[in-house]
């Protein structure tokens, strides 16, 4: 996980260090009380229980958050061992049998072991379509394997998870929690789109969140 601290002034300037996941596995909260945003990238991770934790942390203390990926994936097992109080959960990765009702991924309709192209349409009034200044069609580039459950976003949704641009075929492809001021997970690699003379909205908006929590 990369956690980062910002400073604005012309342009953003951070420093960022990277937290193995093994040392969060405990739940340390001492490790990332100092830090002002999140990143939880590509995985594989070697701690399934340590992401998960500091992808908790994120969300129950309000601190910036962008889970790309990987990032995507687990921050929806967070969400669902939160929301229906699960003892843990799994990652389809793992081929681990589970409850209907504990199925939070699914496969992909399209996916590969190579970058391919994704289109994604913002929802109106998202965070999401603010941050992409109501572009109503956004490429990105992806190799993610796996996605929300479609079960399961009526049961997110209600409870503040939503998702915040669909493909054409109605696959999710970005949410975000509302109750936190950036909490937002994508099916992508914004990075990839991204240079420091045109910086990818989605990372610059993460850290201008990232900005507010200290000014």
């Amino acid at each position: 996980m990369n956690s980062c601290f910002t400073e604005f002034q012309d342009t953003f300037n951070f420093t960022f260090e990277w937290i193995p996941t093994e040392k969060l596995e405990e739940f340390d909260v001492a490790i990332l009380d100092s830090y002002n945003g999140i990143i939880a990238g590509s995985g594989p991770y070697n701690s399934k229980e340590g992401v998960i934790n500091g992808i908790k942390y994120a969300r129950e203390n309000h601190l910036p958050f962008l889970g790309t990926c990987s990032g995507f994936g687990y921050s929806v097992l967070e969400f669902g061992k939160a929301l229906f109080e699960l003892e843990t959960v799994h990652h389809p990765l793992e081929g681990i049998q589970t409850n209907e009702n504990q199925i939070f991924l699914q496969p992909l309709n399209a996916c590969g072991l190579d970058m391919y192209p994704i289109t994604f349409t913002p929802v109106l009034g998202t965070l999401t379509a603010g941050i992409y200044s109501k572009t109503p069609d956004i490429s990105e580039l992806s190799h993610c394997h796996y996605g929300i459950s479609l079960e399961m976003i009526k049961h997110f949704e209600s409870a503040g998870f939503l998702v915040a641009g669909y493909d054409e075929i109605g696959e999710p492809k970005i949410m975000e929690y509302t109750k936190n001021m950036f909490f937002v997970i994508a099916l992508f690699y914004p990075q990839l789109n991204s240079n420091r003379k045109n910086p990818h909205p989605l990372l610059e908006s993460f850290l201008q969140a990232a900005l507010e929590t200290i000014i």
